[in-house]
């Protein structure tokens, strides 16, 4: 009985997990209105013309990238100036703190969110620069997208 129960469990919940998941997947890779409206915004009317859907695939993914890395950089740029305007001020107020251990401690603070704050700085950079990058590429490959269209326009327009 205990093993006829335990395999009617399973084959249910493998019935049930195999039931979950969908095949049809259509051939053509169609781009959903949120993509059609970033290639637009980037200066592809994909309604209009045609083009390479794998090439677009690839310059919304690197798109992507570049805006990814583009926050990140942002956010340490950010937390780096935080940290490092609370160690500036940390050490501008210690001269005032009382003499002896007080002081020394302020500016032990001071320093540490100073340094803390300048190492922040330092991983904002690559951050940026490989935002800085990708955006280039991408501009690159829309360019040339852009001119085979305008190429294969010319040559059909021949015929």
């Amino acid at each position: 009985m205990r093993l006829s129960l335990k395999l009617i469990i399973i084959f249910l919940i493998s019935s049930f997990s195999l039931s979950g998941q969908s095949y049809d997947y259509s051939k053509k890779h169609e781009f959903s209105y949120r993509d059609i409206n970033k290639l637009n915004s980037l200066g592809l009317d994909i309604e209009n013309k045609t083009y390479d859907d794998l090439k677009l695939r690839y310059i919304l993914s690197v798109h992507k990238r570049s805006k990814l890395n583009n926050v990140i950089g942002t956010v340490f740029r950010t937390g780096s100036y935080v940290a490092g305007g609370f160690g500036v001020l940390i050490l501008a107020t210690a001269p005032y703190q009382d003499t002896g251990l007080g002081a020394g401690i302020a500016t032990l603070v001071g320093a540490a969110f100073l340094s803390v704050g300048t190492i922040g700085y330092g991983v904002s950079v690559p951050f940026k620069m490989a935002s800085k990058r990708r955006g280039f590429e991408r501009d690159i490959m829309i360019q040339k997208l852009i001119e085979k269209n305008i190429e294969n326009i010319k040559t059909k327009s021949e015929l």
